[in-house]
């Protein structure tokens, strides 16, 4: 985290009576939700890259022209560990 940041949740907690600790657990959720998603929601085998919106913040989607990337890359790898 920068230092804006920093201030910026320091400033926030203090303005809504929290701790900063809750303003950082707010703060790093939709990116702990995305990584959630990432890591345990998509099936590179399959080609299974499920969509998640957080409006205002991020989208992630997978395109096919990245699926096909993906692939490619998935089976030279697994290329690689069968040798």
């Amino acid at each position: 985290m920068n230092q804006e940041v920093k201030a910026l949740i320091s400033s926030l907690a203090k303005e809504l009576n929290l701790t900063q600790t809750d303003i950082e657990r707010a703060y790093d959720a939709p990116f702990d939700l995305m990584a959630i998603v990432m890591k345990y929601r998509c099936d590179r085998e399959k080609q299974k890259f499920p969509s998640l919106r957080i409006p205002y913040f991020l989208i992630f989607h997978c395109p096919e022209w990245n699926k096909i990337r993906l692939k490619r890359k998935y089976k030279k790898v697994k290329e690689s560990e069968g040798s």
